[in-house]
C-alpha cells in the first residue's frame, strides 16, 4: 500500500479492538506489522507459500490516535508519529517509541531476536514448533512428537543435544513405543486422544500473547520462566502429564479411560481478541456458550470418527472443565462423562454467579441451528458437580510459588505469628462490581466487617486487597506464618485451599454448597474449618475458640497431605522444586533443614496428579463396567492422606 493509502478505511472503524490493524494483518496468527511502505514493514514473498522477504517489526496493541492528517482515530490511542514517523517504531533503526514484543518466538527491544516457541512438552525434541504446534521429524508423531515408529531410535532427531535450552522442559514419555513395551505400565490406563486442529493446535496459533495458553515460555537467551494466567495453567500442565504418564495407553481397545484434550483454557484467553474458530461461526456469544458449543463439536467429532464415546455412553471420557463455573455450563450430552474442575458447587438448580459478564453461563443466545434454548441443554440439566462421578482437582502451582512454605525448607513456618489471613482481590473500586457479585459478596462483606472491627489490631487477622496489602509483603511467607488461611470464592473457583495447604495453612473454607478440592475423596474436614457465609461476622470468635490440640493435629494432617495439592511430576516442576529446595539449604549453612523430610524426593511422591489417577482406579468399575482384581484394589485411608482408591502396578 502507499503511504497515502495507509489509512485508508481507518474512519471506518469505531470501536477498538485487540487485533484492530494499522498495518499489514497475517491472518494466519492474528498479528499486524509495519506497512511495506517502511523501513521496518512486512514485505511478503511473491509465492505466498514462501517465508516473507522481510518479517517486519510487529505492531502488537500498537495502534495510532490520528491520521497523517490529525483526524481522529477512534480505536487508537498511540500518536501517528511515534508509529510511522521518521523516528517511530516502523522506520527508525533505534525509535523513540518502541510497540511491545508479544509475539511467540521473538524477543528483544525491537522484537528481532529469535527464541524458542511453546509447544505441548516442546515436541519431545523430536520436532519443529512453530505457534503450538509439532510438524514431527521423521519416524516420530502424535500432538507433541512423543512416539515413535517401529525401528526408530530415541535418539533419532533429538534436539535436545543441539538445543541444551530444551533439557529443562522436555519430560520423557514412559512409553513412547508403539504398541508400548515397558513394565512400568500401570492402571488406569489411558487413553489420550490426538485432537482434531480445530479444538487444539489451531487455538495456539490464534495467540497474540505468548503467555496464553501455556503454563511456561521462553525468553530472552532461551530462558524458560513460568507463564500463563495461574487459573488456566492446569490445561497445558495436564495434558503433558497425560501424554507422559506411565498410566497412558496407545491401544484405546485395553483403556479404562478416555482423555479429551482440546484447549478451553486457551480458547477463554483468547476469546473476543480474534475472528476465532466458533460454532457457529457466526455466534459469538459468553466465553461459557463458545466453551461449550467447543465440547459439543469436539464430542461429536470423536463419536463421528471413533467407536469409544458411544461404547459406555461417554461415562469412561475425562473432560478438564477450567472455566471459573467449573462445568456448569457442560452440554447434557457430555455430562455422563468425568468432569475435572476447580469448582465443587453443588445446588440445582444454580445460575452463574459471576461479576464478570462475559463468563455468565445462564444468559440465553439463540440463532437459527439451534432453535431450542442453550439452557435446557446446560446448566438447566445438571448440577455443576457430582461428586459421584467428577472431582474437583488442585490448580498448578509451581513450586516458587510457595517457596516459603516449610514443606520447602523455609524457616518462616516456624513461627506463626498471625491468626488468620487473606491477601487477594476486593473489586472495591467504584464501579467496578455494583452489584457486589464477585465473591458472592463475600470477601467484599468481610472485608467492612474487618474495618469496623479492627480485626488486625484486635484479633491479629490480617485481611485486605492484594493492591495494597501486597506492597512490602512478601505473599509466600504471609501464607507461612499465617495459622489459618481464608479460602472464599472469586467468580467462582479461587486457589486458596493449594495456597493454605501448600503453606502447612489451615484453610478456612467459606462458600456454602461447594466442595474443596479433593473433599470427596480425603479427609478434608480433619485438616480445614468450615464456618457457613451466615456466620461469617463470628470468623474471629470461631477461630479463636479452636483448641491448640486441634490445631495442631490439623497442622500434623496438612503436612502428610500437603503434597496431594501440588503438580509435581514434569521436568520444568522438579527442576523448579529443586531449585527452591536448594536455597534453603544454602541459606542453613549447607544443611538441610529438618522440617524438609522427604521432600527432596520430589519426582516419586505422590502429588495430585498421583491423587487424580488413584481415584480413577477406584472408579473404573462405575465409569467402565469393568471388574478389579482384589489384588489390585489398594485402598488408603483417608485419614492418613489416602486417596479412596489407589493405583496398582498392572
Amino acid at each position: 500500500m502507499g503511504a497515502d493509502k495507509r489509512d485508508a478505511g481507518w474512519h471506518n472503524l469505531t470501536q477498538w479492538s485487540h487485533t484492530r490493524c494499522a498495518g499489514v494483518c497475517d491472518d494466519n496468527i492474528g498479528m499486524c506489522y509495519c506497512p511495506p511502505d517502511t523501513k521496518y514493514g512486512r514485505r511478503e514473498a511473491a509465492d505466498p507459500k514462501l517465508p516473507p522477504i522481510q518479517a517486519g517489526r510487529p505492531l502488537s496493541m500498537c495502534s495510532p490516535s490520528a491520521d497523517k492528517d490529525g483526524k481522529k482515530v477512534e480505536w487508537g490511542v498511540t500518536p501517528y508519529e511515534d508509529i510511522f514517523g521518521p523516528g517511530g517504531w516502523c522506520n527508525a533503526d533505534q525509535p523513540k517509541f518502541t510497540c511491545p514484543c508479544r509475539l511467540d518466538g521473538l524477543s528483544g527491544t525491537l522484537c528481532d531476536e529469535p527464541i524458542e516457541q511453546t509447544c505441548v512438552n516442546q515436541c519431545s525434541g523430536h520436532g519443529d514448533c512453530n505457534q503450538g504446534f509439532c510438524k514431527c521429524h521423521k519416524g516420530w508423531y502424535g500432538v507433541d512428537c512423543g512416539l515413535r515408529r517401529k525401528g526408530v531410535y530415541l535418539t533419532d532427531g533429538d534436539q535436545v543435544t543441539s538445543k541444551p535450552w530444551m533439557q529443562g522442559v522436555i519430560t520423557p514419555a514412559v512409553a513412547p513405543e508403539d504398541p508400548p513395551m515397558t513394565p512400568y505400565r500401570r492402571r488406569p490406563y489411558v487413553y489420550v486422544y490426538d485432537m482434531k486442529s480445530d479444538f487444539s493446535t489451531d487455538l495456539w496459533q490464534y495467540r497474540i500473547e505468548a503467555r496464553h495458553c501455556v503454563y511456561r515460555q521462553f525468553e530472552a537467551r532461551n530462558q524458560s520462566r513460568w507463564s500463563g494466567y495461574i487459573g488456566y495453567m492446569t490445561e497445558h500442565v495436564l495434558h503433558e502429564l497425560f501424554l507422559t504418564s506411565e498410566h497412558r495407553t496407545l491401544n484405546p481397545e485395553e483403556a479404562d479411560y478416555f482423555y479429551v484434550p482440546i484447549s478451553l483454557a486457551c480458547m477463554f484467553e483468547i476469546y473476543g481478541w480474534n475472528a476465532i474458530p466458533r460454532w457457529p461461526a457466526e455466534v459469538h456469544g459468553t466465553r461459557s456458550y463458545g466453551a461449550a458449543m467447543m465440547q459439543l463439536e469436539a464430542m461429536k467429532w470423536i463419536a463421528e470418527t471413533f467407536p469409544y464415546f458411544k461404547r459406555n455412553g461417554g461415562k469412561d471420557h475425562i473432560w478438564y472443565n477450567p472455566h471459573d463455573e467449573g462445568a456448569c455450563y457442560v452440554w447434557k450430552d457430555i455430562w455422563p462423562g468425568v468432569m475435572l474442575s476447580h469448582w465443587g458447587r453443588m445446588d440445582m438448580p444454580h445460575a452463574s454467579q459471576t461479576g464478570y459478564g462475559a463468563d455468565n453461563y445462564s444468559l440465553p443466545v439463540e440463532h437459527k441451528d439451534q432453535p431450542l434454548n442453550w439452557l435446557d441443554q446446560t446448566s438447566k440439566a445438571h448440577p455443576c458437580f457430582d461428586p459421584k462421578k467428577d472431582l474437583v482437582i488442585p490448580a498448578f502451582k509451581p513450586p516458587s510459588a510457595y517457596r516459603e512454605s516449610p514443606y520447602m525448607g523455609s524457616k518462616v513456618g516456624q513461627k506463626r505469628d498471625t491468626l488468620a489471613s487473606f491477601v487477594g482481590d476486593l473489586r472495591m473500586e467504584p464501579g467496578r462490581d455494583p452489584g457486589c457479585a464477585y465473591s458472592r459478596c463475600l470477601r467484599q462483606r468481610i472485608y467492612n466487617m474487618s474495618i469496623e472491627g479492627k480485626w488486625k489490631e484486635t484479633h491479629n487477622i490480617l485481611y485486605g486487597d492484594r493492591h495494597v496489602l501486597t506492597k512490602g509483603i512478601d505473599y509466600s511467607k504471609q501464607l507461612a506464618s499465617s495459622t489459618f488461611c481464608f479460602v472464599l470464592p472469586g467468580d467462582g473457583f479461587s486457589q486458596r485451599f493449594e495456597d493454605a495447604a501448600l503453606h502447612g495453612c489451615i484453610p478456612v473454607i467459606i462458600m456454602d454448597q461447594v466442595q474443596a478440592i479433593f473433599e470427596s475423596i480425603l479427609d478434608v474436614a480433619s485438616i480445614s474449618i468450615r464456618i457457613p457465609e451466615a456466620e461469617i461476622s463470628k470468623i474471629p470468635e470461631i477461630l479463636k475458640a479452636v483448641p491448640a490440640d486441634k490445631i495442631a493435629k490439623m497442622q500434623e494432617g496438612i503436612s502428610r497431605t500437603w503434597q496431594r495439592f501440588r503438580y509435581i511430576k514434569l521436568k520444568m516442576i522438579i527442576e523448579d522444586a529443586r531449585k527452591v529446595l536448594a536455597g534453603h539449604v544454602s541459606a542453613n549453612d549447607g544443611s538441610a533443614p529438618k522440617n524438609l523430610g522427604a521432600a527432596y524426593s520430589v519426582s516419586k511422591q505422590d502429588d495430585a496428579f498421583a491423587t487424580i489417577m488413584q481415584w480413577l482406579y477406584s472408579r473404573i468399575p462405575d465409569a467402565t463396567g469393568k471388574p478389579l482384581a482384589p489384588t489390585q484394589a489398594a485402598v488408603l485411608p483417608a485419614a492418613s492422606g489416602g486417596a479412596t482408591g489407589a493405583a496398582a502396578t498392572a
